[in-house]
């Protein structure tokens, strides 16, 4: 028994209120069992009833969280546990526990942990704040293992970035939702089958612009008509899809629809890596240069016709304006410019009692008289010239497309003919080589030649034969089969679908034109596309007149 005088007290234990810190993550790949919630909670219950002067004040948990940010939940909540002086020290398994993130995790074992009177136990590492090896040791120990750990993390987000942007290359869909319109195919969720409910939607979007509806208005039908926008679709199909909009979520906007429009996807192209992560220690990502985005073509069924895509881009391009009053998109919005300053012409519309009259006129003589003379054309004079002009390309087209198919005819029957002339020389060479194979022998017997000639000459004439025999074959195969090259030409297949048109639509006119100038007196230079198209014809028609 211990006594102890009035002037003497017994030696005094502090005791520490202990936080048993605990995490896992996806990262740590095949150290899961070791490093696993149970695992890591009985080791450090084990460390804490061990210790006299150490009791439990709680345990904290975060379960499926990476170390290279500190952004966790229950990591948050010890912290602030921290700050109220509830707990006054950290317990953890290991410092990679604690976060792989050198940096944040120096601060809070370097500076705010001190700060506020709280020991720091890594078990495994033979850390402990409380048992101070001098200031130093402590900070080269904390410092070199923060960087092990932070390379840990570094080197394995290199390897999953390069893994899925193999995936990527070789048109896997790595993805976690499928792009609006599609769904990944249950039996390989790597690829991509459309999704007929939202393609329809899709379909009706291209649909409405083709047709000269502007983006707000194809947004207002979508919204009035109760169509959910993408990510309220995902969401209303069991999808754990998380929307940033609020509120409004269920709406369609400008750029969702504009989105739409513009994405290869629908064309059956597979376009990744349009967004990176900015470092593996944050979860923001940046936009990435559209060069940078992987393309891989043909990796899924189509929505969209290419076709059709590419009139939309073109349309897209010209950057037109809708009509307040009729959200449609004006006949000639884009294709209009003035003759001189390159600028475009607006449409104008004068009411008189009796009659209205529309025309079109320089923007920058609207703005300043003095900037550019007004280059006025009339709708009924323009809508005319552009209608008969366009009729007249279409004949052209037709009428080239007949002079072509004359050519291909002409030249398919030289061709044959020349064929005809190869094989009829051919059989005649095979017809002499049977015959040296026939002599062959007689003259072996006879002993002008000896056995080692005959067997040489024997197997040169049958090689001869075997020659000249697939040759033969492979030209009478070829003889009346059509013509295997590519005749088309842009201008005549896009020009002659046309038909007999009686009137002008925004997508003949945002196919076919490209852009239509007004000089000052009002006369038109239209410019259309698949010029380089016209320009072959061109030469082709002049070669055969001439």
């Amino acid at each position: 028994m211990s006594y102890y005088t009035k002037t003497e007290q017994p030696p005094r234990v502090k005791t520490y209120r202990a936080a048993l810190y605990i995490r896992l993550s996806k990262e740590d790949g095949d150290k899961t069992e070791s490093d696993s919630v149970v695992n890591q909670k009985k080791i450090l219950t084990n460390f804490v009833n061990a210790q006299p002067d150490i009791e439990l004040s709680e345990y904290y948990v975060d379960d499926g969280w990476s170390g290279a940010s500190f952004n966790r939940p229950d990591f948050t909540r010890m912290m602030a546990d921290v700050y109220a002086q509830r707990i006054n020290c950290v317990i953890v398994k290991d410092s990679s526990r604690f976060g792989r993130n050198a940096s944040e995790s120096g601060r809070y074992i370097g500076e705010i942990f001190p700060k506020f009177g709280v020991r720091y136990i890594a078990v495994n590492d033979a850390i402990d704040s409380g048992r101070s090896q001098g200031v130093a040791i402590d900070f080269l120990n904390n410092t070199m293992r923060g960087m092990i750990n932070e390379y840990y993390v570094a080197a394995n987000s290199e390897s999953i970035r390069s893994t899925l942007d193999m995936e990527r290359r070789h048109g896997y869909f790595i993805g976690s939702f499928a792009k609006y319109g599609y769904k990944k195919d249950p039996a390989d969720h790597h690829k991509l089958v459309i999704d007929e409910v939202a393609a329809q939607t899709v379909r009706m979007i291209f649909e409405l612009y083709l047709k000269g509806s502007g983006i707000r208005t194809i947004v207002r039908y979508l919204n009035e008509n109760g169509i959910p926008n993408p990510s309220t679709y995902k969401q209303q199909h069991g999808f754990n899809y998380q929307s940033r909009a609020i509120g409004k979520s269920a709406l369609w906007s400008d750029k969702t629809v504009r989105r739409t429009l513009q994405d290869e996807m629908y064309i059956g192209n597979m376009v990744q890596g349009k967004y990176r992560k900015i470092s593996y220690k944050d979860k923001a990502i940046r936009a990435c240069d559209e060069i940078d985005w992987i393309r891989v073509e043909g990796t899924h069924e189509a929505i969209i016709s290419p076709d059709d895509f590419e009139r939309v881009q073109r349309m897209l391009k010209i950057g037109v304006k809708t009509s307040p009053i009729s959200g449609k998109v004006d006949l000639f919005s884009g294709l209009l410019k003035c003759a001189d300053c390159g600028h475009a012409l607006i449409k104008k519309t004068n009411r008189n009692p009796d009659k209205t009259y529309i025309y079109y006129r320089c923007s920058s003589h609207c703005k300043c008289k003095t900037a550019c003379s007004a280059h006025t054309i009339r709708y009924e004079k323009l809508y005319n010239a552009v209608l008969a002009t366009i009729q007249k390309m279409v004949d052209i087209a037709v009428n080239a497309d007949e002079v072509l198919k004359e050519m291909q005819n002409h030249q398919t029957a030289a061709e044959s003919l020349d064929i005809e002339k190869q094989i009829m020389m051919q059989e005649q060479e095979s017809e002499k080589v049977k015959q040296f194979l026939a002599d062959l022998y007689p003259d072996y017997k006879n002993g002008l030649l000896n056995k080692e000639q005959y067997l040489m000459n024997k197997q040169k004439y049958e090689q001869e034969q075997a020659r000249l025999s697939q040759s033969i074959k492979r030209l009478k195969s070829s003889l009346g089969t059509p013509d295997s090259k590519d005749h088309s030409n842009a201008f005549i297949e896009h020009f002659k679908k046309c038909g007999n048109i009686d009137r002008l639509t925004r997508p003949l006119l945002t196919e076919l034109v490209d852009k239509i100038t007004v000089s000052e007196n009002g006369d038109l230079d239209i410019t259309f596309n698949f010029r380089d198209a016209f320009t072959d014809i061109e030469q082709v028609t002049h070669e055969k007149t001439a």
